[in-house]
């Protein structure tokens, strides 16, 4: 008894890995209390908040997915559609790969929900945000009782970059919630061990096999298991005693789990042994090589740095997370050994290895660490672990007052950003990004297109009403995306065209988002053209654009080129410039035509409109040095 008073004197009290029950005071209470309470505000406000967020990158695919895949089970499998996606369903080649259970739920709940199709997809998504912010919490109150569940609600919901992703990603989110409820569920089922019945089995094998059918990685929760049962057998003897029994039981809860996920998902259903593996292969090497804005360049995302997963999650966290983070190894060194730490010792493993894992295999990442929002919730634990530290430490109540008092200020931060941006708060960067202007400049932004839908709703209530019944062309660099929105309006025509050739193509609007803007355009404002009429942005950074074309001089002209018109061509081109004098494609071909006349000043002029907008542009500066020469040495080039 004595040497259990001297641990206690020495170590950071640790509660029973058993749920913990409130200590009968006034504080325990208050503690109890504001768990529940937190949670239900998390769930109304994130529900309400689903509104508000628009379509993303992946929704459209993943929705398809969901559809064939319904298909699949209501056709009896004649539709095989989900076996192997057609391309004009699947670009990437790939879907046949994900299990599809969220999508799959996602449209049968759609057909019979009174909302609007991706708004119901959105609630959904939002409940899986919240699902994966529950379960985190219950695993803190195992480890450190009600304040640390507390603690790990307000940092999950509070991280902008997460919330934004809850409301509106349909990959990512569902798997991070599936994810820690299957390990809330297992480490539940370990600690029955050995005492189990068959019906203990049942929750978390479904809760596995959902897992792996959401996405594939899910399999990594099977030699978990055995990570955890390696660290309880070492710093637990009192479990060494069962160790075979408890190995067994694992071992059947993850391969019926394994097994189960796949009556759900067409593609491993053919081959149910193989298949999943054959998946988790294919997306652990994915070899889609997209571009991506980091550190002021456009890098193809095969040739990110290695440090790439860490620094972005550092530089879109908030301070009060990154703070519990670092705290958190100094609570894991003064930690007493029992039940409490070794479960989070296990939390700080499933949070670090998948990192260091991707960092190892050199896999393909990008946008920034959305392809690992499975950790957060684990990370999050964590920096709820490393705060739940000082409140220990903080034995005088001037130093209780601190610690709550620097705590309500470092949610105050990421609570001040997201009411001011939303509903883009997946765009926050701290200050270790050089701020938001600096990581305008130098990061992706808004990649999943979240803002476009504030950019087509202020298009649908201000420009709709003066179109009427007129047959309009939008043209937008996210086409799919703008013709979801605009679905209602038939004389409405949406199409898709890239920014450096909006003046090839017939339009009457413009809606663009910043992510397919060329980086020099981006750095310097200059895809802002003359007529853009709205701007959906965020700290005054924009992100998606509405434009309302001018004239359509620049496309009459650019047509009569194609049939070698160039005299009437050029007439147009001088008439647009009267309305657009910016323009950097009209003002190129301006530029050449004056050179083939003769006219080096001219030209020169020209030149000097377009490397105002673009000045790395080198065909601009071949133009130039072309009219320098001729105004030297005149048309015979000496």
């Amino acid at each position: 008894m004595s040497a259990r008073k001297k641990t206690n004197n020495t170590n950071i009290p640790q509660p029973s890995v058993a749920p913990v029950t409130p200590a009968p005071d006034a504080m325990g209470r208050l503690w109890a209390r504001a768990f529940t309470i937190s949670l239900w505000v998390v769930f109304a406000l994130m529900t309400v908040m689903s509104f508000s967020f628009g379509i993303t990158g992946d929704e459209i695919a993943q929705n398809r997915l969901g559809e064939v895949v319904l298909s699949y089970y209501t056709t009896l499998g004649a539709d095989t559609r989900a076996l192997s996606l057609p391309p004009e369903l699947d670009k990437d080649g790939v879907l046949q790969y994900y299990g599809g259970l969220f999508d799959l739920i996602a449209v049968v709940v759609a057909k019979i929900s009174p909302f609007e199709h991706y708004t119901t997809r959105h609630i959904l998504n939002a409940w899986a945000g919240f699902v994966a912010v529950l379960f985190a919490a219950r695993i803190a109150v195992r480890i450190g009782g009600k304040r640390m569940g507390v603690l790990t609600i307000w940092l999950m919901f509070l991280a902008p970059f997460f919330l934004g992703h809850a409301m509106n990603n349909p990959k990512d989110i569902p798997f991070a919630a599936a994810y820690i409820a299957a390990i809330y569920y297992l480490l539940r089922f370990y600690d029955k061990l050995p005492s189990v019945t068959w019906k203990d089995y049942i929750v978390p094998i479904l809760i596995l096999a959902a897992a792996i059918d959401i996405r594939v990685a899910g399999i990594l929760l099977i030699p978990y298991m055995f990570v955890y049962f390696a660290l309880d057998y070492v710093y637990n003897k009192d479990s060494r005693a069962s160790a075979m029994k408890r190995i067994k039981a694992m071992a059947i809860v993850g391969v019926l789990g394994y097994f189960c996920a796949s009556l759900l998902w067409p593609y491993a259903l053919q081959n149910p042994v193989s298949n999943p593996l054959k998946a988790l292969e294919e997306l652990s090497n994915f070899k889609m090589n997209l571009r991506q804005m980091y550190e002021g360049e456009r890098i193809f995302s095969n040739d990110l740095p290695p440090s790439y997963l860490v620094k972005m999650f550092f530089i879109t966290n908030s301070y009060i997370l990154i703070a519990g983070l670092l705290l958190a190894p100094v609570a894991l060194l003064k930690a007493g050994r029992n039940k409490a730490f070794t479960l989070a010792l296990f939390i700080a493993f499933i949070t670090v290895f998948p990192v260091a894992y991707i960092i190892y295999k050199e896999s393909n990442v990008y946008h920034a660490w959305r392809h690992v929002l499975f950790i957060f919730p684990g990370a999050a634990i964590m920096a709820a672990y490393g705060l739940n530290v000082l409140w220990e430490w903080a034995q005088q109540p001037v130093t209780r007052y601190a610690v709550a008092g620097l705590t309500l200020l470092g949610f105050m931060e990421p609570l001040v950003f997201t009411v001011k941006t939303f509903p883009q708060t997946a765009t926050y960067y701290n200050v270790f990004s050089g701020g938001m202007e600096e990581a305008y400049d130098n990061y992706e932004m808004d990649f999943y297109y979240n803002s476009m839908k504030e950019a087509a709703d202020w298009f649908i209530k201000n420009e709709v009403p003066k179109i009427g019944k007129d047959s309009v062309f939008v043209a937008s660099n996210h086409s799919d995306m703008v013709a979801v929105y605009l679905k209602d309006y038939p004389n409405i025509h949406v199409d898709y065209v890239r920014f450096p050739e909006r003046s090839y193509k017939d339009w009457d609007y413009l809606i663009l988002h910043r992510a397919l803007i060329p980086e020099d355009r981006v750095k310097n404002r200059s895809w802002l053209i003359n007529q853009t009429i709205y701007q959906a942005a965020v700290n005054e950074l924009p992100l998606t654009i509405v434009v309302k074309r001018p004239s359509m001089d620049d496309y009459y002209g650019f047509k009569l080129l194609e049939g070698n018109r160039i005299g009437e061509a050029i007439d147009k081109f001088r008439q647009y410039r009267q309305v657009d004098p910016g323009n950097e494609l009209v003002n190129s071909i301006m530029a050449r035509y004056y050179l083939s006349v003769a006219q080096p000043d001219s030209a020169q002029m020209m030149v000097n409109e377009v490397l105002r907008i673009t000045p790395g542009d080198m065909q601009a500066q071949q133009l130039g040095a072309q009219a320098a020469q001729m105004k030297q040495y005149g048309n015979s080039g000496r």
